[in-house]
C-alpha cells in the first residue's frame, strides 16, 4: 500500500469534512433566517398593523413584498449551500473509493491491522471516511428534503416542525466518533 498516497487522501478527506461542517453552519443560520421571515409575514399580512400610519396599504403591500424579496433570496442561498453540500458529498465519495483501492482487493492483516501515527489501523480509517461519507450523504438527503418543503407559504408553525425534524435528523455531529477519529488522524499525520 502506498502510505503517502492514503495519507493524501485522508488529509483532503478532513478538508472536505471541515467544508461540510462550514456548510451546515451556515445552512442552520440560512433556514434560522428564512423562519424569522415566515414568521413575520402572517403579522404583516394583517391591515391592522399598519392601519394608524399613513398610505397604509401602500406601505403594507411594500413592507409584504421586501420580505418576499429576501425570503427568496434566503431560499437561494439555501439552494447554492445544498449545491456546495452536493459538491462536497461528491467528493467524499470518490475519495473513500480511493480509500479502498489504495486499501487493495485482499489486503493482507498486516496492511489492515498496521497501527498508524494516530493510534488506529489503515483500515479503521478507510472505514472512518466511508462512515463520515455516509453521514454527510445521510444529512444532504435531510437538507434537500427540507428545503423542498419551505415554501412562500410555509406558516410559522409548520417552518418550526420542519427545522425541528431537520435538526433531529442531521446525523453528523461534531462530537461523533468517526469525526473525532478523523480529524485526530488527519492531525496525527500532517
Amino acid at each position: 500500500m502506498d502510505f503517502a498516497k492514503f495519507k493524501a487522501v485522508l488529509q483532503r478527506s478532513n478538508d472536505c469534512l471541515e467544508k461540510w461542517l462550514a456548510l451546515q453552519e451556515t445552512a442552520a443560520r440560512l433556514y434560522s433566517n428564512a423562519g424569522n421571515i415566515l414568521n413575520r409575514l402572517p403579522i404583516l399580512s394583517e391591515r391592522r398593523n399598519f392601519s394608524g400610519l399613513p398610505n397604509s396599504e401602500q406601505l403594507q403591500q411594500l413592507v409584504l413584498a421586501k420580505q418576499l424579496k429576501a425570503l427568496e433570496a434566503v431560499f437561494g442561498r439555501i439552494q447554492t449551500n445544498l449545491s456546495e453540500a452536493e459538491a462536497v458529498v461528491g467528493t467524499q465519495e470518490r475519495l473513500v473509493v480511493e480509500a479502498w483501492r489504495l486499501l487493495g482487493e485482499a489486503p493482507g492483516a498486516e496492511a489492515c491491522a498496521a497501527v498508524q501515527p494516530g493510534g488506529v489501523s489503515v483500515a479503521q480509517l478507510v472505514e472512518c471516511l466511508e462512515d463520515v461519507g455516509r453521514m454527510c450523504r445521510d444529512d444532504l438527503a435531510v437538507l434537500a428534503a427540507a428545503r423542498s418543503c419551505l415554501t412562500h407559504t410555509t406558516s410559522p408553525q409548520e417552518f418550526e416542525s420542519l427545522d425541528a425534524a431537520r435538526k433531529g435528523a442531521m446525523g453528523l455531529l461534531v462530537g461523533s466518533y468517526p469525526v473525532i477519529l478523523m480529524q485526530s488522524a488527519a492531525s496525527a499525520l500532517r
